[in-house]
């Protein structure tokens, strides 16, 4: 689940070295916290859940924290790209990815959990920490918007 993980959170903090950090925190939890799971939900539910958390609470402890200089978003760039390299093999996926940057954030996370990770809408809305109603919506809503994105960057769906 670690690269999976490292994406899903990258979505979120936008840095890689940071999600990377978060990713290993999030697998420490589970070590030290294991009687916690208790069966409700599946397994990788509950790790993106935790993860998701930690994610956002690294958001807002560091809200205030200055942005970084130019040359390390060029590195974190490229440590994005070598991430999106080994998860994306062609080109067609490649086009979806870059569609996926330019879509709204809770859109972006719906459409991960649910065709990337596979997740049921259930599923999604405990992650998210929302309701199936919600993610039903946003579900719609991001494959609309990323429908639009996908067309306006030159891709043309096939009718069967």
């Amino acid at each position: 689940y670690g690269a999976n993980l490292i994406f899903f959170i990258n979505g979120f903090v936008r840095n890689i070295a940071v999600a990377e950090e978060l990713m290993e925190e999030t697998f420490c939890d589970l070590i030290f916290h294991k009687n916690r799971y208790k069966g409700k939900s599946s397994f990788k539910t509950y790790l993106f859940a935790i993860s998701r958390n930690k994610a956002v609470t690294y958001l807002k402890k560091n809200s205030r924290m200055a942005d970084l200089p130019v040359e390390n978003y060029d590195k974190d760039f490229a440590d994005t790209n070598e991430l999106e390299n080994v998860l994306i093999k062609d080109d067609e996926k490649r086009q979806l990815y870059s569609a996926m940057r330019k879509i709204n954030a809770d859109y972006r996370m719906v459409i991960h959990l649910l065709y990337f990770e596979n997740m049921s809408y259930d599923e999604a809305a405990v992650v998210l920490h929302k309701s199936r109603k919600q993610i039903n919506n946003l579900a719609y809503r991001a494959k609309q918007s990323l429908k639009y994105e996908m067309e306006k960057g030159g891709f043309i769906y096939e009718n069967k």
